[in-house]
């Protein structure tokens, strides 16, 4: 899904308004390493490359607050951590590395990390971010199965199953209920760029991925857990 760059880097175009604002390429380029991680399959650079690249595609300036919020959401990463820990202490670290910023544009950001943790935005700003946080499922039917295989590679150590396509199988039923409110959102894109650019498609994956997979999970886990 890449159209522009495979691996971003400071010197995005997308983030050129941050830039501008007083966040150098340098510091971008630290931020960026945090989602080179071992143990990231998903939740990595190419995500991110992707975001900005589409932002780029669509023909969309990010706002110093978006573009800080795209570079930070995902920048702490804990699988399995509690819903909503991940973000929070991504929007403290965003606050640590943007100091010097303007206040008003470092709290706007963390805002819009902390929307990611359930995907409902709390202001006009967030909804183009939080659209481009769900652009893969908008992806081609195998690469949507890849991208949930990344997410599942993620976590693979924490489900109590030996098989893999039975653990497979299992974060399908656990992510259910998560694609189960997308669906039942009267736009899944609320941004009407993106919207027009991914609906359709995000819907069908959807549900295909709820037809194909029902039942209760094999294993007990807990419903408060990272998932997507």
């Amino acid at each position: 899904m890449t159209t522009f760059f495979t691996v971003p880097t400071g010197t995005h175009p997308a983030l050129a308004s941050l830039r501008r604002a007083g966040f150098p390429a340098p510091r971008i380029d630290q931020v960026l390493a945090f989602y080179d991680e071992p143990h990231r399959r998903y939740h990595d650079r190419e995500h991110i490359g992707e975001m900005l690249d589409t932002a780029l595609g669509l023909g969309a300036i990010l706002t110093p607050a978006q573009g800080l919020a795209l570079l930070f959401h995902d920048a702490v990463y804990v699988p399995g951590a509690a819903r909503g820990a991940n973000e929070a202490m991504s929007a403290q670290l965003l606050r640590v590395y943007a100091h010097g910023l303007a206040l008003d544009c470092i709290e706007r950001a963390a805002r819009i990390v902390t929307d990611t943790a359930e995907h409902e935005p709390s202001s006009f700003e967030a909804e183009f971010v939080l659209d481009l946080d769900l652009l893969r499922l908008a992806a081609p039917p195998m690469q949507f199965e890849r991208f949930s295989r990344a997410v599942l590679a993620e976590q693979r150590a924490l489900i109590r199953l030996d098989d893999d396509e039975a653990a497979y199988r299992y974060f399908c039923r656990v992510r259910r209920p998560f694609f189960e409110r997308l669906l039942a959102r009267d736009a899944i894109f609320r941004h009407p760029l993106s919207h027009k650019a991914f609906e359709a498609a995000a819907r069908a994956n959807l549900n295909a991925a709820l037809a194909a997979s029902s039942g209760p999970p094999a294993v007990t886990e807990s419903d408060n857990r990272e998932t997507a």
